[in-house]
């Protein structure tokens, strides 16, 4: 197959266009595995994308006008000045607060994740030090 035909997939369309962190995408994805949803519902549903995000990534992803569940969308390029999304003023219909709590949560879930590899990474220092010493014991 030529490389010209192979799709990016959604969620690495959304962390190469700037609207996800690769952590965030990662979260996303390991929500998606505990219940297995589509990636752009999960996405929606955590507050980490808008559904006109979703939309437009998806689009850019077919390569072409869209229509999905999201919304229509000519991709994240379009083609005339005046076919360039507009950030809308709500990212998620809903409560605002539940978002921004999702989001906030999100954040310090990853806190943790990165705390927790450090951690990982001091016990194997410490076992190999352990083993070292009892080595010249």
């Amino acid at each position: 197959m030529e490389a010209s035909h192979i799709r990016r997939q959604l969620g690495q369309i959304m962390v190469d266009e700037g609207f996800l962190s690769p952590a965030q995408l990662e979260l996303a994805i390991a929500e998606q595995h505990r219940s297995p949803r589509p990636l752009g519902q999960v996405l929606v549903e955590l507050g980490l994308a808008s559904a006109g995000e979703i939309a437009s990534a998806l689009a850019e992803q077919h390569g072409g006008l869209l229509s999905t569940e999201f919304g229509v969308s000519a991709g994240l390029r379009a083609t005339a000045p005046a076919l360039q999304p507009v950030e809308p003023q709500l990212r998620v219909a809903g409560q605002p607060e539940e978002y921004a709590e999702r989001r906030r949560l999100a954040a310090e879930l990853e806190a943790l994740r990165e705390q927790c590899q450090s951690l990982g990474r001091g016990v194997s220092h410490l076992a190999a030090e352990l083993e070292r010493v009892r080595n010249s014991i």
